[in-house]
C-alpha cells in the first residue's frame, strides 16, 4: 500500500471527518488521479479499513519493543497503556472522529461480520508477542484474552476520560490482577 495514499486518507479525515470525506478529496490531497485512488482503495468503506489495518499495525510495531523489553509484567502493560493514551490523544484522525463522528469511529473499532476491526488487529498482531514473552506464563487467561481485555479498557477509557481509577499505572494494577494468576 502507497504510504502517501495512506497518509492523504488520514489528513482528510483529520479535516472533514470519515462520512465527508471523499474518495476524491484523497486523490487531490494525495496529488494523483481519482482512477489510482479508485483501483487503490474500490470503495470509501475499504479505505477506512486499510487506514484502519495501516494504523494497528503501526500500533502495534511501537507496542511491541514495550513486550520485548526487561520491565515487570505489570509496568509492560503501565507502559502500553501510557502510550496508547498518548498515541491516541495526539491522532488527529482519531480525535475528530472522536469528537464528530463517534459513531463511526466505533463501528470500526469494533467487530463486524467481514470487516476487520481495530481490536481484532491489535490481538493478533499482540497475542503472539504477549505468548512469547517471558511472563506469558503468570497470565490466568490465554494471551488474546488479555490483549482484547487491555485494549477495551483503554477504549473505554479513551470514550470516557473522566475516571476514579487513578493514572495509568493504578490502571495497569487492576489489568494485570484482571488477567494475571498471581497479583504480586
Amino acid at each position: 500500500m502507497d504510504e502517501r495514499l495512506i497518509q492523504a486518507a488520514m489528513e482528510c479525515f483529520a479535516t472533514y471527518g470519515f462520512r465527508k470525506t471523499s474518495l476524491s478529496d484523497v486523490a487531490v490531497r494525495a496529488g494523483v488521479s481519482r482512477a489510482t485512488i479508485y483501483r487503490t482503495f474500490g470503495s470509501k468503506e475499504r479505505m477506512g479499513e486499510l487506514v484502519l489495518l495501516h494504523e494497528s499495525a503501526r500500533f502495534v510495531a511501537q507496542l511491541e519493543r514495550l513486550f520485548a523489553s526487561d520491565l515487570p509484567p505489570e509496568e509492560q502493560i503501565a507502559a502500553c497503556v501510557e502510550y496508547s493514551l498518548e498515541y491516541l490523544a495526539d491522532h488527529d484522525a482519531f480525535q475528530r472522529m472522536l469528537a464528530e463522528e463517534p459513531e463511526e469511529l466505533f463501528a470500526m473499532l469494533v467487530e463486524r461480520p467481514g470487516h476487520p476491526s481495530f481490536i481484532t488487529s491489535l490481538a493478533d498482531g499482540l497475542a503472539p508477542l504477549m505468548a512469547a514473552n517471558r511472563h506469558a506464563h503468570l497470565l490466568r487467561v490465554s494471551p488474546r484474552q488479555a490483549v482484547e481485555f487491555c485494549a477495551r479498557v483503554v477504549l473505554s477509557l479513551i470514550a470516557h476520560p473522566t475516571t476514579s481509577l487513578g493514572d495509568s499505572r493504578e490502571i495497569s494494577r487492576f489489568i494485570w490482577a484482571a488477567v494475571s494468576a498471581t497479583t504480586g
